[in-house]
């Protein structure tokens, strides 16, 4: 028996993909549980400031989160290819499980896409307005504006950790059928 079909690597491939499903719907979290009410105390200062913080947390979130999720995919795609292959009933029943949890987790894709990136995009936008003027009386102006699309950047991104953790729940499924 090769290493590829060989039980407890399988089980210790599918336990390695599901710790990283969960570690990237943490990472999620944490954006939603700290990072954006840290940006948000910048409004008694600064929308520049506060739009430059969360500019750089998407910069961060598209380098880490979004490779992450690719990577991710590849190693789950090509965990459901090993199982779904594998000559012990028992073993390839499984595949099924992380075959949903690949399916679940990628709808992450689409929804960023339509609910998260055009609010990114505007903020983005509104910084380099902001960067283009000194007026303390622009700042000023654009802080509403600001703090209401961080809270429905927020509010959005709830489906980003969402997602995920359905995801973790269908292959922790696959990991514990007997």
């Amino acid at each position: 028996m090769d290493l590829l079909s060989d039980p407890l690597f399988l089980k210790g491939f599918a336990a390695l993909n599901t710790m990283s499903i969960a570690v990237i719907g943490g990472a999620a979290g944490s954006m939603y549980i700290f990072s954006i009410p840290v940006i948000e105390i910048g409004r008694e200062f600064s929308s520049a400031v506060m739009l430059r913080q969360f500019h750089y947390l998407i910069t961060l979130g598209a380098k880490y989160l979004q490779n992450g999720s690719r990577i991710q995919g590849i190693s789950l795609s090509t965990l459901v290819y090993l199982l779904y292959r594998h000559p012990d009933p028992d073993m390839a029943s499984r595949w099924k499980w992380f075959a949903a949890a690949l399916f679940v987790g990628a709808q992450v894709a689409w929804y960023e896409v339509v609910f998260v990136f055009p609010t990114n995009d505007r903020l983005v936008e509104m910084e380099g307005e902001l960067r283009k003027t000194d007026e303390p009386a622009a700042d000023r102006k654009a802080r509403p504006e600001v703090m209401r699309l961080l809270e429905k950047w927020r509010r959005r991104h709830i489906g980003r950790i969402i997602i995920p953790f359905a995801a973790v729940t269908l292959a922790f499924c696959g990991l514990l059928r007997s």
